[in-house]
């Protein structure tokens, strides 16, 4: 694991740019096609928009999400509706992008058709809540054990969030650590408080640290105040 400190955000968010698009690329050239997984919330924005400066074979790219709340894409809270409005812009319109709420009346329809569809990524871009939770797999979530259970086969899960809003979709670390490379973003004095009790030692009380003690997947934190 590889910690990164950046004195602004703005230049947080166009290092992380400019690494993920490297990684895009060498993996365009060595198999052919890349796929991408982002965080929703209001963070990645600055990334997004970076992302989709880079000039890159983007036609050969795959988008999708980490996790989604279960609200329509036209919801103000949609992770899809942030990724169109912010990544899938410029020289990224030509990704393919692949949502995970598809039904949003129907959670069982949406994990089917989520799992169905679902590609193994290449970079996952994961973020971090105040909590410690990293995608949708919340502290005392019921589905929190099958979340992180490396041998679940299912690579999206259902999830009730405790106190965070909407019931959730969410990829499983099993399915996150198949990933070439992890990176995960966070910003602020509290975020990186969290980040530093996690990087203790595995905890469920601190989702995140599931995948700070692992070996499977190289990982490198940017962080920013």
């Amino acid at each position: 694991m590889e910690w990164l400190a950046f004195d602004t955000p703005d230049l947080q968010a166009e290092a992380l740019a400019q690494a993920i698009a490297a990684d895009l690329a060498l993996a365009i050239e060595n198999q052919g096609q890349a796929v991408l997984v982002v965080s929703g919330g209001r963070s990645p924005v600055a990334l997004f928009e970076r992302l989709a400066q880079c000039s890159l074979p983007w036609h050969r790219v795959i988008v999708s999400l980490v996790d989604e709340r279960m609200v329509a894409e036209s919801h103000a809270d949609s992770n899809a509706r942030l990724v169109r409005a912010h990544l899938l812009q410029g020289y990224a319109a030509e990704a393919r992008f692949i949502p995970l709420v598809t039904h949003p009346e129907d959670e069982a329809l949406s994990v089917a058709e989520a799992c169905r569809t679902f590609v193994w990524p290449t970079v996952v871009v994961l973020g971090m809540g105040d909590d410690g939770h990293t995608a949708s797999l919340f502290p005392d979530a019921p589905e929190l054990a099958a979340g992180l259970d490396l041998a679940t086969k299912a690579p999206i899960i259902a999830v009730t969030p405790p106190k965070a809003p909407y019931r959730r979709l969410s990829m499983t670390r099993a399915a996150l650590l198949k990933c070439d490379k992890l990176y995960l973003a966070i910003q602020g004095e509290n975020k990186r408080a969290v980040f530093e009790r996690a990087r203790l030692a595995e905890d469920v009380r601190l989702p995140i640290s599931s995948f700070l003690h692992q070996k499977v997947t190289p990982l490198d934190v940017y962080w920013a105040p």
